[in-house]
């Protein structure tokens, strides 16, 4: 324990220590000389009454000088000091976990809260002569932080360390930091010390698990927060998608921003969003406090390839977070081949109207398909390669050559069956994995799917609800044997629509016709996505003009090292990946818990430390005082030592009142 003072100024009042005494010369009477009879007599009185008074008057001298001197010691503000970080000796070991993660990029009435941190460090290192670590809580791109690569290393060193480490958009990874800290400090046998200047923002600090760490050093550990205790208010963005639609030429989508208001109050935003550098559109949202909103903007793609997109908000106190990228591919039209071996006079009574309808319902210029419908007469004739996928529907003959050519493309192929087709011509393709058996009327009960393939996407959503597949009826199939895939299947177990690989295309087969002849499918609500949704799957539409994005942190899927093409240098941005399947673009956006600037409370984060004693102190610039652990206040103690000393001086100048 430390004896200071808060007003140390104020001790040079101890000189007011000798104005009593001269107080007390200053009144003290001279004896008058006067001539009596009987001196003998009046010298012996004089003597027996002269020691008590000199007695009296020197106790009330004392008691007025500690009077003095105390109220002097009361302004002075003296406190007793616990041990903490400012006072360790000046040959110890110091490490100096330096919180860069995204969030201590916010920016208050001081100014940065990284720049505070770095500010506060050196301050800590000001006439230290010891040994200092440096170890920032968020690994650096080529230069990741081990036990091989930190150094001790002296303070003027150690200053320069500190100013080469950069704010990152990560997340902090505390148990690791600590882990370091410990490791680095256990085979000292001097004073030891852990500072971390931090905002203890709770993403960063709740993941801290010390149990992991095993044995821990001791030495002290002093946090020193940066801004208060509070939640800073901040806006960001927590998704970006495509929720109708696809990334196709020509073709309207919509794009879904999702936006947080992670504030204690409610606020407004200004959302943009950019394309390729270019500003498209914008909204502006009002939001309660706490609250998520969603921003929809359409968007109509005009030019093939790959689109850098970005969402930017308008500008809070933390701008790390307030764009988000997400790249779109754009591509051309699926090319789809619709051969209709059942033309009829009448456009609704052929067999192509339903399918055709189903992939471009309404218009064909929103639609992100281009079809053409030919019979089949024309498809020995015509060349195959510039369609992305083939619909033969209620075709006599599978012209096996040109379908195996078409397969080797890896393209799609769909089957439709049919009161046209040749069972002995099917069965006799070696390509397809099944055999066609007999055609089944089911009467006056038709069946109905009970089975619906959960693991397919496109089939996921339409198991239940209005536009649940289970509704249609079918009147008549074809029993089909092989091994193939169920996709949906009948109430008596039979199969309806199958799936095969063939090298690297799929086959798909459905066993009942496309038009209304066996079945009702055509009538209902789900066969547009089901048509869509599996074409969709087929030719790699589905997800692809949106790729998933990631979080900084998170490890990316490909095995390949990217290339950053927009945002800034090793931090959140666009990047490409070059693979032998083609070119691939993925958006790095930072996590989101740095986003959340709600803080760690200290009851909770000491509870994280456990034994541990951890002292946590706000940062004021410009001074390490407050870097004490603990302050003891003295003044109360000495107000009442100048009570009881006043009341003393009152009592022995005046006497003892209820004495007379």
């Amino acid at each position: 324990m430390n004896l200071t003072f808060l007003n140390p100024l104020f001790l040079f009042g101890l000189i007011a220590g000798i104005l009593p005494i001269l107080i007390h010369r200053l009144t003290q009477r001279k004896a008058v000389s006067r001539k009596f009879s009987a001196v003998r007599l009046l010298l012996q009185s004089q003597r027996v009454t002269a020691k008590p008074q000199r007695l009296k008057h020197f106790l009330l001298l004392a008691l007025r000088i500690l009077a003095v001197l105390s109220l002097v010691f009361i302004m002075a503000r003296p406190g007793l000091m616990s041990r903490g970080f400012a006072a360790l000796p000046s040959g110890g070991a110091k490490v100096v976990i330096l919180d860069n993660s995204l969030s201590m990029g916010y920016r208050e009435e001081r100014g940065e809260r990284y720049n505070l941190a770095k500010k506060a460090a050196r301050e800590a290192l000001e006439g230290f002569e010891g040994q200092v670590a440096i170890i920032p809580t968020v690994d650096v791109q080529d230069r990741q932080m081990t036990a091989k690569k930190v150094q001790w290393m002296k303070p003027e060193e150690a200053l320069k360390e500190l100013e080469s480490i950069p704010l990152s958009f990560g997340r902090s990874d505390t148990t690791s930091a600590l882990g370091l800290a410990y490791y680095q400090l256990k085979n000292f046998k001097v004073s030891k010390q852990i500072l971390i200047p931090s905002d203890m923002a709770r993403g960063d600090w709740e993941a801290l698990e010390l149990s992991k760490l095993g044995m821990v050093s001791d030495g002290d550990v002093t946090f020193l927060r940066i801004g208060g205790q509070g939640r800073d208010p901040n806006f960001c963005v927590k998704s970006v998608s495509l929720v109708e639609g696809e990334a196709v030429l020509g073709a309207p989508a919509r794009l879904e921003v999702t936006v947080l208001n992670l504030s204690e109050q409610s606020g407004s935003t200004l959302i943009q969003l950019y394309l390729s550098g270019t500003k498209v559109d914008q909204k502006s949202l009002e939001f309660k406090a706490g609250e998520e909103r969603k921003a929809l903007f359409e968007l109509f793609l005009e030019k093939p390839g790959w689109i850098d997109g970005e969402v930017r908000l308008s500008g809070d106190r933390l701008p790390s977070d307030d764009l988000f990228y997400f790249p779109l591919k754009v591509r051309e039209k699926i090319k789809v081949l619709i051969v209709d071996g059942d033309p009829r006079t009448s456009l609704k009574a052929s067999e192509s109207y339903y399918l055709a309808n189903a992939l471009y319902p309404g218009s064909l210029e929103g639609s992100p398909f281009m079809i053409r419908v030919i019979t089949e007469s024309e498809i020995s004739s015509l060349d195959l390669r510039p369609y992305d996928s083939i619909f033969l529907l209620n075709v006599a003959k599978p012209h096996p050559s040109r379908l195996a050519s078409f397969l080797e493309l890896g393209r799609p192929v769909f089957i439709f069956l049919g009161d046209r087709v040749s069972l002995e011509e099917y069965n006799a393709f070696t390509l397809l994995p099944w055999r066609i058996r007999e055609s089944r009327d089911v009467g006056q009960k038709p069946e109905r799917i009970a089975q619906i393939d959960p693991g397919r996407e496109a089939l996921r959503s339409l198991s239940s609800g209005a536009d649940s597949l289970k509704s249609a009826s079918f009147r008549r199939y074809f029993k089909i044997e092989g091994n193939t895939r169920s996709l949906l299947t009948l109430g008596n177990g039979d199969p309806l629509f199958v799936e095969a690989d063939i090298g690297n295309s799929r086959l798909f087969l459905f066993t009942s016709t496309a038009d209304l002849d066996w079945n009702d499918l055509p009538l209902k609500a789900a066969y547009l996505p089901l048509i869509q949704g599996l074409l969709k799957e087929a030719v790699g539409l589905a997800g692809t003009s949106f790729p998933a994005g990631i979080r900084i942190g998170e490890p990316y899927k490909e095995e390949v090292r990217p290339v950053q093409i927009r945002g800034p240098e090793k931090g959140p941005g666009i990047y490409q990946f070059s693979l032998p399947s083609g070119e691939v673009r993925r958006g790095l956006n930072p996590p989101y818990e740095e986003s959340d600037l709600a803080k760690m409370g200290e009851s909770e984060l000491k509870k994280k430390f456990g034994p541990i004693d951890v002292k946590i102190i706000e940062y004021r610039e410009g001074t390490l005082r407050d870097l004490q652990a603990g302050r003891k206040e003295l003044w109360p103690f000495l107000l009442a030592f100048l009570m009881v000393v006043l009341a003393v001086e009152m009592v022995l100048a005046n006497g003892v009142p209820w004495a007379k």
